[in-house]
């Protein structure tokens, strides 16, 4: 990318692509990016594919001496101010996904520590867009004051000298009891074991014993839906079931028939969300075939670690998010055998053992939103 200031006859194409990348309510007028334009040219930097010629990508911004970006900075432009308070970050819908945001970013930063005065960089970002802010270097300072369209925002800064910004009590409290891996915000489900959910009773029906909650991917960073309130059963398990393994990385998902072979830790299950068919989930993913579970040492069932299993002994398949292939969350058996699963309220509570084609989610292995 060649990189420059934006100027006035540049503005028409900048105005463009903001009107193609943000909704009506909240894309600036051209009268506004003018304004900008005008008052702080040092502070619109555009990206020109070199082949082309053309303008895919810019950045713009104002000054302000306050630290958190307000409605009041957003416009206007305080050239004293110490603090740059981004505007727009937009690239052309064509050449996204190739890291020309994160490049425009480093060269915009680069420019911006040479500007005599500046302390640091503040912007307000929509929750999908956070974790790209957070790869280019800023902090998540929590939810956003600024209203702004019809979606809430959430404000990122950084400071050149070093100085981040600690979390306040009343945002590490609500993380702490959010739990939320990686500081993300994404994912709006919980974890089982938060006091938001308040364990597996908070999230089972007592009368019909469904789940009485949606059930995400257990990726803070993921927002993938895997099933509905009440699309589920709770089944508890058993002695004798198998162990699921710890969560391996979604790049060894190729692999994962195999990397299940591996000890599991022990644990005491809370049980399972019993599916009957594949069409009841929302979004599900599944692993390749694998051998079924043989039984161990301990007398439990672990699944087996042969590395081709043949045909005939390949019936188990894991359950993995169906968007970013995380997993196992659970598994099925595709014979339909019996593997020790125990429903809890059959039988007038003495339990007998389910068989049939189900497909078991976790209950630990997904994120609950009440």
């Amino acid at each position: 990318m060649d990189y420059r200031l934006v100027t006035a006859a540049d503005l028409p194409a900048a105005h463009q692509l903001e009107v193609a990348s943000f909704p009506a309510d909240e894309a600036a007028s051209l009268e506004g990016m003018q304004m900008r334009q005008s008052q702080a040219p040092q502070l619109f930097l555009g990206s020109w594919d070199p082949s082309t010629s053309q303008l895919v990508a810019f950045a713009n911004a104002t000054l302000s001496s306050s630290r958190t970006l307000t409605h009041e900075a957003m416009e206007q432009h305080d050239p004293t101010g110490s603090y740059v308070n981004i505007h727009s970050v937009v690239v052309a819908a064509s050449h996204r996904r190739k890291g020309i945001a994160q490049a425009l970013l480093h060269e915009y930063f680069v420019r911006i520590k040479q500007q005599e005065g500046v302390k640091g960089v503040v912007l307000i970002s929509k929750q999908n867009l956070v974790p790209m802010y957070q790869k280019a270097g800023f902090v998540l300072r929590g939810p956003s004051e600024v209203v702004h369209g019809q979606d809430p925002w959430f404000e990122l800064g950084i400071d050149f000298d070093g100085a981040q910004e600690a979390i306040s009590e009343k945002q590490a409290v609500a993380v702490e009891e959010e739990e939320e891996d990686e500081g993300d915000i994404r994912n709006p489900g919980k974890k089982l074991s938060s006091s938001k959910v308040g364990g597996i009773e908070g999230v089972v029906d007592k009368e019909t014993g469904l789940n009485s909650a949606d059930l995400f991917c257990p990726r803070a960073e993921c927002r993938c839906l895997l099933l509905r309130k009440g699309a589920g059963k709770w089944v508890r398990g058993h002695k004798s079931d198998f162990e699921l393994t710890s969560f391996p990385f979604r790049s060894q998902l190729p692999a994962l028939p195999h990397l299940v072979g591996s000890a599991p830790s022990p644990s005491t299950s809370h049980g399972y969300w019993s599916i009957p068919s594949p069409l009841t989930f929302e979004n599900i993913g599944f692993s390749r075939n694998a051998a079924p579970p043989q039984p161990s040492s301990s007398g439990s069932l672990v699944p087996s670690s042969a590395p081709t299993p043949t045909p005939a002994a390949a019936t188990i398949k894991y359950l993995i998010c169906a968007d970013c292939d995380h997993g196992p969350l659970g598994w099925h058996d595709t014979e339909g055998r019996d593997l020790g699963v125990e429903v809890a309220d059959e039988n007038e509570g003495v339990g007998s053992v389910r068989k049939g084609r189900e497909f078991l989610l976790d209950v630990e292995r997904v994120r609950y939103r009440l």
